[in-house]
């Protein structure tokens, strides 16, 4: 008979752990520590400890050695419970975390976490960040939820305050144009409640698929008669690649130069 789990109560520093962890469903150590400007001494031992109380489930094998991929951590249901019973989380999207997810969502979570580390670092003390678990429980978002919401911390008269960030670099062109049409519908049926609908970051590939993305949302703007909605361009390299630059989006009625947000 197997001994049972000894579970200690979870402190301050585990709970917002798991708190980052539902934020963005998977991570690894590497891009945990640069989130949280942590010591990855120090936050491989805290992560062990969950996972050894099974809060935490720790998924690695060796083909990730040879890819030099990092082990990828995700809340066990023991946590997702706790949390449901402990927090103000959305209970919809705990539940949903109950099962298994599918490879290509995995790496699509870990993408979302590097591009959110991307922009804190180009935009210090500029944005809120939210993940799509973060705004899952607000009407006024479209289905599903973008990737990550940008929210000004200081408004602006001059800049947009409100973004969108839809993380495409490995979807088909059929799949973004489908997604670009899902939000202008939703611009066009329900609008957005605090004034000015958000810009548009569109986070792609490539810069040919930049260029072709940019021809067809300029001709469904126009089509549909709308001037007023901001779509930017980037390709997920650009982004995500160090030295970090603040103007690293391209306006896709004014391709020639790059511009911050």
């Amino acid at each position: 008979m197997e001994a049972p789990i000894r579970r200690n109560q979870l402190n301050a520093k585990q709970i917002q752990l798991l708190k980052t962890i539902y934020k963005f469903r998977f991570t690894t150590l590497s891009l945990l520590a640069q989130y949280r400007n942590s010591d990855k001494s120090s936050l491989n031992r805290n992560l062990q400890r969950l996972v050894d109380q099974e809060y935490l489930i720790k998924q690695y094998d060796n083909s990730y050695r040879i890819d030099r991929k990092g082990a990828r951590f995700s809340l066990a249901p023991t946590a997702i419970t706790w949390l449901m019973k402990n927090s103000d989380l959305n209970h919809k999207t705990l539940h949903a975390m109950y099962n298994k997810s599918e490879e290509p969502f995995v790496l699509q979570s870990l993408a979302v976490m590097e591009t959110a580390i991307s922009l804190k670092e180009i935009y210090p003390d500029i944005f809120y960040l939210y993940s799509a678990s973060e705004i899952s429980r607000d009407i006024d978002f479209p289905k599903p939820r973008p990737h990550l919401y940008l929210r000004r911390i200081e408004t602006s008269d001059q800049k947009l305050n409100e973004y969108f960030v839809e993380i495409h670099h490995t979807n088909q062109p059929f799949l973004i144009r489908q997604r670009f049409k899902e939000l202008i519908q939703h611009y066009d049926d329900e609008g957005w409640p605090d004034g000015d609908y958000p810009g548009l970051l569109f986070i792609l590939g490539t810069a040919r698929q930049e260029a072709s993305f940019a021809r067809f949302a300029r001709e469904v703007l126009d089509a549909a008669g709308i001037d007023d909605l901001r779509v930017l361009t980037t390709t997920y390299k650009a982004l995500v690649s160090t030295p970090y630059h603040a103007a690293v989006w391209t306006n896709i009625n004014e391709t020639k130069n790059l511009i911050t947000i």
